[in-house]
């Protein structure tokens, strides 16, 4: 990687755990991107099946699909279960793009220009670091079932004071991580994702930096083929016991009383003074 320009760089990041049959899926919707230059980077949190074999196939795979716009990939696999948390921002070290761009394992791009898209809405508003866009939801088996439609309260929301979202995300959030992008200035500035959270990642960080007035931006286009299900939303399509079902639910409790303890209890009432 020499001699990329790491600030026209994006970070497609992949991280996986028990859902990996979706990966060739996910592999090729990134293969088929026209921007350029693009690393990937696959991280998996210790999935039983996600052995060497399956690694090496995977390595093997995109080395013998990618064009000359994927100019890296790495493949990694957690030697023990840490957590969706601890395994992105493992994802994050490993990569080394100005763009970060996240697509969950049994997600896909919408099509040929997603990346594109989100790497030239932050070359052309430099004021946001981070971005949400749009999905097309697809059930189990990737069959189109609708587009997503943003109300206007929620564009609002986006558009005005970080301090009127912060305090709107206090009662839940709105804004699907499935979606979510970012800049490396972004990282820089408000740091990586809480280890103190085991699986819940996207809310946390939202209420941290936009309590701290950071602004997100909205990308008007579709990004993403979304298959419904997932850790934190159901475990349709997942290669999972009763025993880790209980466990990461469990966790998720944690999380949420964690999350109301660190980022909203402390600062929702000195916010809400002199607000409507």
């Amino acid at each position: 990687m020499k001699d990329v320009d790491i600030n026209n760089l994006a970070s497609v990041i992949v991280i996986s755990y028990s859902n990996i049959k979706y990966l060739k899926e996910n592999i090729n919707s990134i293969l088929k991107q026209n921007y350029s230059p693009i690393e990937i980077i696959i991280s998996d949190d210790c999935s039983n099946e996600f052995d060497e074999e399956f690694k090496k196939s995977l390595e093997l795979y995109i080395e013998e699909n990618k064009k000359e716009n994927i100019i890296n990939y790495i493949v990694n696999k957690n030697k023990i279960n840490e957590g969706g948390v601890k395994n992105l921002n493992k994802a994050i070290r490993l990569s080394k793009g100005k763009y970060i761009i996240p697509l969950e394992c049994d997600d896909c791009f919408y099509d040929s220009e997603s990346v594109k898209n989100i790497v030239d809405f932050f070359k052309y508003n430099s004021q946001y670091l981070m971005a949400k866009s749009y999905e097309y939801s697809c059930d189990v088996n990737m069959n189109p079932i609708s587009k997503e439609r943003f109300p206007q309260w929620c564009i609002d929301l986006l558009n005005g004071d970080p301090l009127d979202l912060y305090l709107r995300l206090c009662k839940g959030n709105f804004i699907s991580g499935s979606h979510l992008y970012y800049t490396r200035e972004f990282i820089d500035k408000f740091g990586m994702y809480d280890e103190d959270y085991k699986q819940l990642a996207d809310h946390t960080k939202l209420l941290n930096v936009t309590r701290q007035g950071c602004k997100i931006g909205i990308i008007d286009a579709i990004t993403i083929y979304r298959r419904w299900g997932g850790e934190s939303r159901d475990f349709n399509g997942y290669n999972l016991d009763q025993e880790k079902k209980i466990q990461i639910k469990n966790e998720l409790n944690k999380d949420r009383k964690t999350m109301r303890e660190k980022e909203i209890i402390p600062y929702i009432d000195k916010i809400k003074i002199g607000r409507p």
